[in-house]
């Protein structure tokens, strides 16, 4: 086992992705994307919230929850502070766009995300990686964990390029 955390600790660190053995979150109709971090395979799940019409909550657009796969994959909601410092979100509806909201994670709030509603009961998350549009699918953080809060070394996401349907990737190095 402790060898086995080593290789895959070297893996990231030098060639960087989402490890191998992590697992990949169940696609429901809800998902737009997830987290995944280099601390442990729990992960940070992103979903539509949607009112029973089918429509985008313009009061809570974005549920936010963890799947502690080293708990053996029950779910969990996020801290307050998770939510304040972390994993939360921060959504506006984008006025005279129907169903359209603009979306900026907390701990990254430079980079601007938009959350549409495609059809009923559909929306997704889009956004601009390695400069092309695209539908974000996940994201991987890299953290130096040794200190009282983590120390993001990088961060990497992970899209689909809307149109051509190419894989996207992009690495975003902390300085």
């Amino acid at each position: 086992m402790f060898l086995n955390s080593i290789s895959v600790i070297l893996f990231t660190l030098f060639t960087g992705g989402i490890p191998p053995n992590y697992p990949t979150p169940p696609k429901t109709i809800n998902r737009l994307f997830y987290i995944q971090r280099n601390h442990n395979r729990n992960t940070v799940v992103y979903d539509a919230n949607f009112r029973a019409n089918g429509f985008v909550d313009e009061s809570k657009p974005i549920n936010v929850y963890w799947i502690r796969y080293e708990e053996g994959g029950s779910t969990m909601e996020l801290r307050a502070i998770e939510k304040r410092m972390a994993f939360g979100v921060k959504c506006k509806k984008i006025k005279g766009a129907a169903n359209q909201f603009s979306v900026k994670l907390v701990a990254y709030d430079e980079r601007e995300f938009l959350l549409k509603q495609d059809a009923p009961f559909k929306a997704s998350l889009y956004g601009f990686i390695n400069k092309k549009q695209a539908k974000v699918n996940c994201m991987y953080i890299f953290a130096d964990n040794s200190g009282v809060f983590p120390d993001v070394k990088y961060v990497e996401l992970y899209g689909t390029a809307i149109g051509s349907g190419e894989k996207l990737y992009e690495k975003v190095i902390n300085d």
